[in-house]
């Protein structure tokens, strides 16, 4: 078990390096895409709610500490979402993709309400904040559905080795 979170922390380390470091270069309109909800996403359903919630909140709080005006509130974001999704999954199989567009979908529709909710309350809620909000929730989707997609077939990979 331990194992498992150690793999699910790395793997969250990783993607929270290259959010930092790799992501604000392909920010359109000042809006950055988020490549921490699929791998949230991806943890979550790999994993169980003893395994992945810890380890979300703490890369949450890892990369709340790169935005200090909003400190805390993307750990209770993943938090939510990690809540949210592992209840999602529930009813569905494993494999579904059915199941797992769902979860897509609705984490980064719940991240985008709640994320404008946060903004809004802490700088005030005009138009220019609406429309920030839109834009990233569509471009939050669409990296979310490449590199959720792109995490599956990784996962999916085996290494042969063939002595001869």
């Amino acid at each position: 078990m331990w194992i498992k979170a150690l793999k699910a922390f790395l793997t969250g380390l990783l993607f929270l390096y290259i959010q930092i470091l790799a992501m604000p270069v392909l920010a359109i309109g000042n809006v950055v895409p988020l490549i921490l909800l699929p791998w949230l996403i991806a943890t979550v359903w790999k994993h169980p709610q003893e395994i992945s919630l810890p380890v979300v909140f703490l890369i949450g709080l890892m990369y709340d500490t790169q935005l200090p005006g909003t400190f805390g509130m993307h750990a209770l974001l993943f938090c939510l979402l990690a809540v949210l999704i592992n209840i999602l999954r529930i009813p569905f199989e494993q494999d579904s993709i059915v199941a797992k567009l769902i979860a897509i979908a609705s984490s980064n529709i719940v991240f985008a309400l709640l994320s404008w909710l946060g903004y809004g309350l802490s700088w005030g809620f005009d138009g220019k904040l609406y429309w920030l909000s839109l834009a990233a929730f569509f471009y939050n989707l669409f990296f979310s559905l490449i590199i959720f997609t792109l995490m599956q077939l990784i996962s999916r990979l085996r290494l042969v080795m063939i002595d001869e």
